[in-house]
């Protein structure tokens, strides 16, 4: 699942990852702020600090893999597709979303389809983008992430009984 399947995401960056969602979780603006901003600032992190890259990724696939685990996973020649429903039941249109939601969106959709391709291209762009729009994203990658381990979704249907009504 995902483009960290074939490289793993550092320890530092799922562990910078994981402060900046509980950060998220605490509705620590101020801290987040920061840290967020530190991560999209320096290029070329010293420390050990991990690359935007590198968190960034780490926190989509963990979004995936919390929709996975909640809802399971595709079977043989099945694909899962991500539509986004406003709390009333309509759907959301991704093309009238800001531009960090629209990448969350398309990103998060990428790695559950399994588009290697897709999901190279979009964490290579968001990359490129301005320092706030890197941040935004993030932002919202992470504030994605939150909202899907606090969801209240049911449990994935057992094979054999949805099989057997």
């Amino acid at each position: 699942m995902g483009s960290n399947a074939g490289s793993p995401t550092s320890s530092s960056a799922a562990a910078l990852g994981g402060r900046l969602l509980q950060l998220v979780g605490d509705r620590d603006a101020a801290r987040l702020s920061c840290e967020v901003s530190r991560v999209c600032a320096e290029l070329h992190p010293t420390g050990g600090r991990p690359v935007y890259g590198d968190v960034l990724a780490w926190v989509v696939d963990a979004t995936v893999g919390v929709v996975v685990a909640r809802l399971g996973g595709a079977g043989p020649e099945e694909t899962l597709v991500l539509d986004v429903r406003f709390a009333e039941g309509r759907y959301v249109d991704g093309d009238a979303l800001p531009a960090s939601e629209r990448w969350v969106l398309r990103t998060v959709s990428a790695f559950l389809a399994e588009d290697l391709v897709e999901e190279e291209r979009s964490l290579t762009a968001a990359e490129q983008f301005d320092i706030t729009l890197r941040a935004e994203i993030l932002a919202d990658a992470l504030i994605w992430l939150d909202f899907v381990l606090d969801v209240d979704l049911p449990d994935p249907p057992d094979m054999a009984t949805a099989q057997e009504g």
